[in-house]
């Protein structure tokens, strides 16, 4: 879980860091990442890689501004449609403004609310409960310091990274890569879904388009390839396309 505070009040930021931290504990939940920002710029500068798991609790009234808040939730809104957007304010009045800029959100939240840690627990269990309900098309993975449920289907394959031993590069359907925290071996043992068809590639093969027995190479529907060894290529040649 990625989670993200727009504040700037420091009051509020330890007040809402300490309330976040405790509900955690009491779900059980240990593996997320937690960042604090005062400056709207700053925050839409290290925006999680999009995923059901973000959580961005924003402050409505930054610097004077009463909607400053929502316009950068609409920002985070245009870049990911999953993240949950967790509104906080003094003005309980500026609630019908979330609907004017369309943002989704999942929670507004007076911060004088008797029952503001009530309200962020059930937020919290809201998005684990959408984890549990995709674990069967999802795939948790650690990238960097942020934990993302990145949809297997979009998925290509993972190779050995050239230089860390302990970790790997993901390629994705979007051409997009990512540095992955776990190397061939770790991801193999996790996930039996990718297959090892090289020492150093492991592959979605739902995502192979051709198989080319000459150059021995898998072509991905997006146009991305990697090897594939003679012994591999043996074992899929005795498979069709729709096998996969």
């Amino acid at each position: 879980m990625n989670i993200a505070i727009l504040e700037d009040e420091s009051i509020h930021i330890y007040r809402l860091t300490e309330i976040i931290s405790s509900l955690l504990k009491d779900l059980g939940v240990s593996s997320y990442d937690l960042k604090t920002f005062k400056d709207p710029q700053a925050l839409l500068a290290e925006l999680f890689i999009p995923s059901n798991q973000n959580i961005y609790f924003l402050d409505l009234e930054l610097k004077g501004d009463q909607q400053q808040g929502l316009k950068v939730g609409q920002q985070i809104r245009d870049y990911d449609s999953q993240a949950a957007l967790i509104f906080f304010t003094s003005h309980a009045e500026l609630m019908p403004l979330t609907y004017k800029y369309k943002v989704a959100a999942l929670d507004f939240i007076a911060k004088d609310s008797l029952t503001i840690l009530d309200s962020i627990k059930e937020d919290f269990k809201l998005v684990l409960n959408k984890r549990q309900k995709n674990t069967s098309e999802m795939f948790a993975l650690q990238v960097g310091n942020h934990f993302i449920d990145l949809e297997f289907a979009k998925i290509c394959f993972f190779e050995t990274h050239y230089s860390n031993s302990h970790a790997s590069i993901l390629w994705l359907t979007d051409n997009r890569k990512l540095q992955i925290a776990k190397n061939l071996h770790e991801l193999e043992q996790l996930e039996p879904r990718l297959i090892r068809v090289h020492r150093s590639f492991l592959v979605n093969l739902k995502n192979v388009e051709v198989v080319d027995n000459s150059q021995k190479l898998l072509f991905f529907k997006n146009g991305l390839s990697c090897p594939i060894s003679r012994r591999k290529l043996k074992l899929l040649q005795t498979k069709n396309k729709g096998s996969y």
